[in-house]
């Protein structure tokens, strides 16, 4: 599968070019809600629209089948925010179009920290490498990448593949020696989407989520505040859902893969029914079940 990436630019009045412009920065802060970040601060100044591209890797395939939905048949709570040591630090994916490993592998190393206790990122660089369906730093989509996790049962640890933000061979062995078969571990044994609002509060009930939604040229001067979008059919970028929050108003709290010095230190908040996160696209929103 070759990926197409959407077109990123679209909604940003002034940029042509560049990804973000101190006019921009400054329009921004005149006409959104959320706190937009100092251009002179901004980890993205000097980028280009295409470089920007790069990193929304998740590609939204034609023949996909639709997963078995998640039936949430509890109320939800006001507010739900999963903290604590199996909630693993954010990453940086780098110039490599690979967040939809690091939305999914978030999620699952949370789930399998919380299940088993088996702490520690499990291998973005693993989906990078070796998972054929999906095409590396060029994109893929994440319920692609659970199931390989479930065809290989399991995924190995950053100890056994570290991260290198590059398409490189899949291994017969680990960097540390250790046989590659026998280090995968938390293997999933079932996938659920969460549609709608109700639906991922209910999937966030059990854990954090691998979520997908579209990106405006506008987040990526996000500082903090509940981001809203403004504009459609961006590029779509994969994270890990952690929480939400019914007040001020409905809102997510997401883990996002550029490092902690984007955004409120690497994460952001989403209004709940903005950019498609709440399940615009089938399939883009996928817990694992069963983890151990």
């Amino acid at each position: 599968m070759k990926a197409l990436i959407a077109l990123l630019l679209i909604g940003c009045i002034f940029c042509e070019k560049m990804l973000i412009t101190k006019e921009y920065t400054d329009y921004l802060k005149k006409h959104v809600s959320w706190e937009v970040v100092d251009y002179e601060d901004n980890v993205f100044r000097g980028w280009t629209v295409e470089d920007g591209k790069q990193l929304l890797g998740t590609v939204l395939p034609a023949n996909d089948v639709p997963l078995p939905l998640y039936e949430n048949d509890s109320p939800n709570p006001s507010t739900l925010i999963w903290k604590g040591d199996c909630i693993h630090p954010v990453r940086n994916q780098g110039n490599c179009g690979s967040c939809w490993t690091f939305g999914t592998t978030g999620m699952l190393s949370d789930r399998c920290c919380m299940n088993s206790k088996d702490h520690g990122w499990l291998a973005p660089q693993e989906l990078v490498s070796c998972d054929i369906r999906n095409d590396g730093c060029q994109g893929g989509w994440p319920a692609w990448a659970l199931q390989y996790v479930i065809d290989n049962k399991g995924m190995v640890h950053e100890d056994c593949f570290k991260y290198t933000h590059l398409n490189q061979p899949c291994p017969k062995k680990c960097d540390d020696g250790k046989d590659w078969v026998q280090s995968h571990v938390c293997n999933c044994r079932g996938l659920k989407q969460c549609l709608g609002v109700d639906g991922l509060k209910g999937c966030l009930k059990s854990g954090p989520v691998a979520v997908t939604f579209e990106v405006c040229s506008s987040f990526f001067g996000y500082r903090s505040g509940i981001y809203k979008c403004d504009c459609v059919n961006g590029g779509l970028h994969s994270v890990t859902a952690v929480g939400f929050a019914d007040t001020p108003e409905c809102h997510w709290i997401v883990r996002n893969s550029w490092g902690e010095t984007w955004g409120d230190n690497g994460y952001f908040k989403m209004a709940c029914k903005s950019c498609g996160m709440d399940g615009k696209y089938p399939n883009g929103n996928v817990i694992c079940e069963n983890v151990s």
